[in-house]
C-alpha cells in the first residue's frame, strides 16, 4: 500500500497477505541433539550445536521500463537448545529504489499508468527481524515468535504462535495457529498521516504421509483485517465530458476500511527413486469480501543430476478477478460515492512465471543455490479475460543462498 512498496512482497504474494504463521513442509523431522550432547560430539571449537542450521539469501527483483528494484539479503539461524527447546532468528533488509505507478490517467484517449519518480528515483529502506521459540512436548511442538519491520512510511509488529500435533503413528500432523499484526501506514507526502491497521491470522491444517514416498498437505488460513486501506500515493486522473465540455478530474484511491480473506492451499509432494527425483504440485485458492478470487496452480520437478548437483525446473500461474470498486478511469460524474481505486495490483489479470533452480552440495553440511525466474502478468491471460486496459508487467528474480548446517 506504500509508494515504495516492497516488489519482492508484491510478487510472491500476489494471490494474498500470508499470515506470519506457517504450516511445516513436511513431518518426521528428527528431533536434534541436546545443546550438551551436540558440543560434546562436535568437540569445544563447535560454533553451534549439531542439528543447528544458518543461511543467507541474496533476492533481487528488477521491473522492465525503468521500474522498481528491490535487493534483499536475508540472513537467518535455526539451532537447537537442550533438549526440547528450538531458537529461530532471521533479519532481512530491503533496498528499494526506481519507479512506480502512482496516476491513472485517460488523458490520451485510454488509462495508462503514469510513473513516479519524475524528479528523481523512488529509495527506500526496509528493515525486519523475527525471532521465534518452539518447545517439543514428545511428538507435539508449541512456538510464539515476535516480528518487525520498519520503512520511511509504514510500521509493522507482528506476532504468532502455532501448534503441531503428531499421530497416527507420526504419519499424520495438524497444526493450528494464530497471527497478529499491529501496522502504522504513513506517508512521505503527507506527513500527517498516521493511520492504524489491524490484522488477525487463523490457521488450521493437516500434513499426511501416505507412504514412504508420498507426501500431501493442505491449510486453511483465515484473514480478518480493519483500519486504513487506502494507498496515499495513487490517484486516478479522469477527462470526463459534461454538458459544458470536458474537464479534467483527480480522484483519490478509497477502499474499505476492512478486509476478510479466505485462503485454501493444497500441496503434493512424490519421490520418485528410480529417476533420483520429486515432484511437487500447488493448488491455491483465495477469496475475499472486496470481490477478489484468485488460483494458484504450480508445478516443479527436482532432478538429482550426481551426488553435488541437483536442478529443479517450475512454472506458476496465477489468475485474479477484480476488485468490486476497481476501476481504471471514471467517465462520468458525480463520482462513486464510495470506494474507487485504479490500482492494477487489484484489477483483472493473469500472470506465469516459469523457473529454474541449481543446487551444489559443495560438503556435507554447506550447499549453494542459485535460481532465476521471469514473472510476466498480462489481463488477457486471466482465466476467461481480464481487464483490457491492463498494462502488461515483467520482472525478473534472482535468488542465490548458501546453507550450512551444523
Amino acid at each position: 500500500m506504500k509508494k515504495t512498496e516492497s516488489a519482492l512482497a508484491a510478487l510472491t504474494s500476489a494471490a494474498a497477505l500470508l499470515p506470519i504463521i506457517a504450516l511445516p513442509v513436511t513431518s518426521h523431522a528428527q528431533a536434534p541433539a541436546s545443546a550438551t550432547e551436540s558440543t560434546a560430539a562436535a568437540g569445544s571449537s563447535a560454533l553451534l550445536p549439531v542439528g543447528a542450521t544458518m543461511g543467507l539469501r541474496v533476492l533481487y527483483y528488477r521491473e522492465s521500463g525503468d521500474r522498481m528494484k528491490v535487493t534483499e539479503p536475508v540472513l537467518w539461524l535455526k539451532t537447537p537448545v537442550y533438549d526440547n527447546w528450538e531458537v529461530s532468528l532471521s533479519g532481512t533488509l530491503d533496498i528499494v529504489s526506481g519507479a512506480s505507478p502512482e496516476i491513472v490517467s485517460n488523458r490520451s484517449g485510454k488509462p495508462v499508468q503514469i510513473l513516479s519518480g519524475a524528479s528523481g528515483p523512488i529509495t527506500d529502506r526496509r528493515t525486519a527481524g523475527e525471532v521465534a521459540v518452539k518447545r517439543k512436548f514428545g511428538d507435539n511442538t508449541l512456538s510464539i515468535s515476535r516480528s518487525t519491520s520498519t520503512e520511511d512510511d509504514y510500521t509493522s509488529y507482528a506476532w504468532g504462535t502455532n501448534a503441531t500435533f503428531d499421530f497416527n503413528e507420526r504419519n499424520t500432523t495438524l497444526a493450528v495457529g494464530y497471527g497478529k499484526s499491529n501496522d502504522r501506514v504513513g506517508s512521505t507526502i503527507d506527513p500527517a498521516l498516521n493511520a492504524a491497521r489491524y490484522t488477525r491470522d487463523y490457521l488450521l491444517g493437516i500434513t499426511q504421509v501416505i507412504d514412504r514416498n508420498t507426501l500431501i498437505q493442505s491449510n486453511l488460513t483465515r484473514t480478518m483485517g480493519s483500519g486504513y486501506y487506502n494507498d496515499p500515493y495513487r490517484l486516478t486522473q479522469s477527462l470526463i465530458s459534461t454538458g459544458n465540455g470536458q474537464s479534467l478530474n483527480l480522484f483519490v484511491d478509497t477502499r474499505p476500511a476492512s478486509r476478510a480473506q479466505w485462503a485454501w492451499l493444497t500441496r503434493f509432494k512424490r519421490a520418485l527413486p528410480e529417476q533420483r527425483a520429486v515432484i511437487t504440485a500447488e493448488y491455491r485458492y483465495f477469496t475475499d469480501d472486496w470481490g477478489i478470487k484468485a488460483h494458484t496452480l504450480f508445478g516443479s520437478w527436482l532432478q538429482t543430476v550426481t551426488d553435488t548437483w541437483k536442478i529443479e525446473g517450475g512454472l506458476r500461474y496465477y489468475s485474479q478477478r477484480q476488485a468490486d470498486f476497481y476501476r481504471a478511469e471514471i467517465t462520468a460524474l458525480p463520482a462513486p460515492a464510495f470506494f474507487t481505486s485504479s490500482d492494477q495490483r487489484i484489477a483483472s489479470f493473469g500472470a506465469f512465471e516459469p523457473s529454474v533452480k541449481v543446487i551444489m552440495q559443495l560438503t556435507d553440511g554447506l550447499s549453494l543455490d542459485c535460481g532465476v525466474s521471469v514473472y510476466r502478468q498480462q489481463g488477457s491471460w486471466k482465466l476467461g479475460g481480464g481487464t483490457q486496459t491492463f498494462q502488461p508487467l515483467q520482472a525478473v528474480l534472482l535468488n542465490v543462498g548458501v546453507v550450512h548446517r551444523f
